[in-house]
């Protein structure tokens, strides 16, 4: 088995590997937590412990997870504007609380995962994309996205290492920071400044994927110097990235 796996395409992030155990943390992306063994336990900002085999989080949910040392968890992130987000959004009426499943979906979607975590090279995004389609009971919601969004979220990602403002990003749309920062929280789901903080965060894991450096890979994606990513990247995650981005 490889020290971890790592998978960052798309607004899709698949990892598993060293975590037996996180602080308390709080990142942007709709995640699916499961372990290879049993269940695991999940507590949340209140202290109300959770244990299931299958966890569904919110974004900006703070929440500590944990299993037992012969499991191997698997951590699912999806970006907050991606269609497997809203699906979950809609099916679980995701909002302030974490879902737990006392059985999963589909063994031999899980197994597929069981396989890629053992060095198995397996189209992760399809079987994300199964695995959703099985948690939502293959149903699609029609979301009307809002084209001056859309176009926001692709420069965004186009500039990552340009300093953005609101007022600017508001301008080119020809709409008031004020009514620009409600519509864009509307339609991605959380505000304006942390989607750019996640979006820096994907494109630094991605160039980590890439075979760069810690240093290299944080100034690929915007972030200023090492330590700020590294301070970010452990309040998203509950763990330092040396601890679980490592051989």
């Amino acid at each position: 088995m490889e020290a971890f796996r790592l998978f960052f395409k798309d607004g899709i992030g698949v990892y598993s590997g060293h975590v037996a155990t996180t602080k308390l943390h709080a990142h942007h992306a709709t995640e699916i937590i499961y372990c290879t063994q049993g269940q695991h336990k999940i507590i949340d900002n209140s202290g109300k412990e959770n244990f299931s085999v299958l966890s569904i989080i919110p974004h900006d949910i703070k929440h500590q997870f944990s299993c037992h040392g012969n499991s191997i968890p698997v951590f699912i992130f999806m970006d907050p504007f991606h269609q497997f987000s809203e699906r979950l959004k809609q099916t679980y009426q995701l909002d302030k609380e974490i879902i737990g499943l006392q059985k999963l979906p589909n063994e031999q979607i899980m197994n597929e995962f069981k396989h890629w975590i053992m060095g198995k090279e397996i189209d992760v995004m399809h079987y994300t994309r199964l695995l959703v389609d099985q948690l939502t009971g293959h149903h699609t919601y029609s979301t009307q996205s809002d084209q001056r969004i859309v176009n926001s979220i692709q420069h965004i990602k186009e500039s990552l290492s340009q300093e953005m403002r609101i007022e600017d990003m508001a301008s080119k749309v020809h709409l008031s920071a004020l009514r620009y920062a409600h519509l864009f929280k509307e339609h991605v789901g959380i505000p304006f400044r942390r989607y750019i903080l996640w979006a820096r965060m994907q494109s630094t894991v991605e160039s980590i994927i890439l075979g760069n450096s810690l240093t290299i890979a944080c100034y690929d994606g915007g972030f200023s110097d090492l330590p700020h990513f590294s301070k970010t990247f452990t309040e998203m995650f509950g763990v330092a990235p040396s601890s679980v981005l490592k051989g």
